[in-house]
Order: structure tokens, then sequence, then C-alpha cells
């Protein structure tokens, strides 16, 4: 059964923004390091970085929070390099995710030049 749902898309240029003001600073607190160190390799990292932070952003959407929470957006990122990658939740973020009672969490994050967009299924 299905218990939560969340997409999200983002604009990279939002993203090189806060990279172009912000530089490391900020992204620490956004990304995991093993995120960044992924990321920060590639030729362009931005959709990269982009991709991953609209996973983010579509977990909490799945959680279907009832309550306003203080979140930290990097207690929710991708393990894995190349091919199958695997969700880590730590923090706050699991003490909720394991109150919706999820037993197995799909997701799917795809980018474009342009766009990235993430999509993330709880179910139980």
């Amino acid at each position: 059964m299905i218990i939560g749902v969340g997409t999200d898309i983002c604009e990279n240029y939002r993203i090189q923004k806060i990279v172009n003001k912000y530089q490391h600073r900020l992204l620490t607190h956004i990304f995991t390091d093993e995120e960044l160190a992924y990321c920060l390799k590639k030729k362009d990292p931005i959709p990269h970085l982009s991709a991953r932070f609209a996973l983010k952003e579509a977990f909490i959407k799945a959680l279907s929070l009832k309550k306003r929470v203080y979140l930290s957006f990097n207690q929710v990122g991708l393990k894995g390099n190349e091919g199958k990658k695997d969700l880590i939740i730590k923090g706050k973020l699991f003490q909720l995710y394991q109150q919706t009672g999820a037993k197995k969490t799909f997701f799917s994050i795809s980018h474009s030049k342009n766009n990235s967009i993430a999509y993330v299924i709880l179910e139980k």
C-alpha cells in the first residue's frame, strides 16, 4: 500500500546561483559528504547537485508532514556512484520516516541541461 508520494522539479540555475554565492559553505548544509564528493568531481556538477536537491524535496513531500518541523536537507541523500544508488536517511528525518510505518522506499532522479526532477514513493 502506498502511503506517500513526493515529486519535485528544480531549475538547475537556482543551484548554480547558490554555488556562485555561497561556495562550499552552504553546500555542506544541503548535501551529504558523499553526495558532494560524487557531484563535484563531475565536469558539470550542477545538474547532479540539482537532481539530489529535488530528491530531498520530494522525500520531504512524500512524508506528508502535518506540522512545521525544522529539517536539515543533509539528513537525506544518495549513497553510491554510477548505477544503483541507495537512499540514506538519518537524524530527525529518519524518526519522521519511521513514524510513517513505511517499509519500502522507491525513488528516481533525472536531469537535463536546464532542469532536474525526482520522485519518491513510500510503501507500507
